[in-house]
């Protein structure tokens, strides 16, 4: 996200509405950090940007690996040549916004300055929009672990150690087994870990981070991981400057943050004990099935991310209260907001999905 220009007017002929352009990027550039630190997927993704007047469909290009050479050249005798191979990736950019209506009775008696305060709450609204259409998109991947079983469906309290069921601290390789699992196979897919985040501020600068892989999860899973044979908790870390928004601590080199976006599959596991039948507010679920919770382990490149160019930002758009056809004593307004914004998979062997369950506290 970042701040985007056009051509302002304070007569409301303008994309802002009866703000001036300066007026907007004052109350842009307030959105933008609140919207930007809830973008848990978005930060670790590739980011592209559209040039306006180009369309909205976007092309990410994945150039594959050349093979290994483990044959000698012949003398005299050229050699084969590499071919450079590419897969091309497209998705389309799509417009997502809101609005709230105000009246001149809120404006004008209100002892709260309710303009910022809507423009506060729609930032959030932003930030957590985009965050929850990132998660529909990544986890599809098709590289998934179930706790139990072979199939969302099958995931219970049946299996594993003595202590626990199918939440992340069961598996039958060890309490963190389910991890390490993921852990493998993303290395063994020559998966490189990720030194590098988006920036919380305006505009879209990174700014590095300790390598790692990324897992992100609900909370509802924060007491099973900090449960893991191996945690170590984000307090903990030498340098606690280095931690990311949401970030509660690592397993293995995994790097866990939890955001409420992540929602489980609601009554999607099988039916079992109420010990592991929790609902998105934490209680126990009431259809006899469980709350299956997916945790989306992420490598570098392995999502991407794309806005359009010079309207990649949350833009501002206030109509004040006034005279006009249908509302002739000028007594309704409304403050809205809109973005463009898309996301895609770019390496579905770079990324891996543990479905698990969680314990009910």
């Amino acid at each position: 996200m970042a701040a985007y220009g056009g051509t302002g007017s304070v007569s409301g002929a303008s994309s802002y509405g009866d703000l001036s352009k300066n007026d907007a990027f004052t109350i842009q550039k307030k959105m933008l950090p609140i919207a930007k630190r809830l973008l848990t997927f978005a930060k670790f993704a590739q980011k592209e940007t559209k040039p306006q007047k180009q369309g909205l469909e976007i092309r990410h290009r994945r150039y594959e690996r050349f093979p290994i050479v483990d044959s000698p050249i012949a003398e005299g005798v050229t050699p084969d040549f590499t071919s450079l191979e590419h897969t091309t990736l497209m998705h389309t950019l799509q417009q997502f916004g809101s609005y709230v209506n105000t009246t001149d009775v809120l404006l004008a008696a209100s002892h709260d300055p309710v303009l910022n305060t809507i423009s506060e709450r729609q930032a959030t609204q932003a930030g957590e929009t985009i965050d929850f259409l990132s998660y529909k998109t990544f986890r599809a991947g098709t590289q998934v672990a179930y706790s139990s079983g072979t199939s969302r469906s099958t995931t219970d309290a049946t299996i594993g150690l003595a202590t626990a069921g199918s939440q992340l601290t069961a598996a039958p390789t060890g309490s963190d087994g389910l991890i390490q699992k993921a852990i493998r196979v993303l290395e063994r897919n020559d998966a490189v870990k990720l030194r590098k985040k988006l920036r919380a501020a305006v505009g879209i600068a990174t700014e590095p981070i300790r390598e790692s892989f990324i897992g992100i999860c609900h909370p509802d899973l924060r007491q099973d991981i900090e449960a893991i044979t191996g945690f170590v908790p984000v307090e903990k870390y030498s340098d606690t400057g280095d931690a990311i928004e949401g970030e509660i601590g690592s397993v293995r080199g995994v790097r866990f943050i939890t955001t409420t976006q992540a929602v489980p599959f609601a009554d999607a596991g099988a039916s079992a004990s109420s010990l592991f039948m929790v609902t998105t507010s934490g209680t126990s679920g009431s259809s006899g099935n469980c709350d299956v919770y997916p945790v989306i382990i992420l490598a570098a490149d392995a999502i991407g991310c794309a806005t359009l160019g010079g309207m990649d930002s949350l833009r501002s758009k206030v109509v004040m209260p006034r005279p006009g056809p249908g509302d002739p004593l000028g007594q309704r307004g409304t403050v809205a907001w809109d973005t463009f914004y898309s996301c895609i998979i770019l390496q579905d062997l770079w990324m891996y999905r543990i479905e698990c369950t969680a314990t009910n506290l």
